[in-house]
């Protein structure tokens, strides 16, 4: 499913289909954006080639689409006509970006579950 498509959904069917909410989208796609021209900077010739293909909307999308449907890269690419090699640089880069944002991180394992902390929870955690 590519942006186009996803932008006419309700909430609830975007939240049931993408597996976030719109609101928590819209924040992983402008994080991406923001986490990406700081790198780009850095990368001297970063600015040469044609120009992208996909919005980030659609390269978000895309990731979500990799951890939420487990879709593999050739059928993900297929759908976004693009290669499967160029699929992976994008998924993975965008991990990236969300990764050193650290606004969509979940609090550790003890964090989450305080008596395994204190010793009273079971070793199946």
């Amino acid at each position: 499913m590519k942006w186009n498509t996803a932008k006419k959904l309700s909430p609830e069917q975007f939240k049931r289909l993408v597996g976030v909410k719109p609101a928590t989208f819209e924040d992983m796609v402008s994080e991406a954006k923001r986490i990406s021209k700081l790198q780009s900077k850095k990368i001297k010739g970063k600015k040469r080639g044609p120009k992208e293909k996909l919005s980030w909307r659609d390269k978000v999308l895309m990731m979500l689409m990799y951890y939420r449907e487990y879709r593999t890269f050739a059928h993900i690419a297929a759908s976004y006509n693009i290669s499967e090699a160029q699929c992976w640089r994008i998924i993975t880069t965008i991990e990236r970006c969300l990764i050193k944002s650290k606004l969509f991180h979940l609090p550790g394992k003890k964090t989450l579950i305080p008596h395994v902390r204190d010793g009273v929870g079971g070793s199946d955690c």
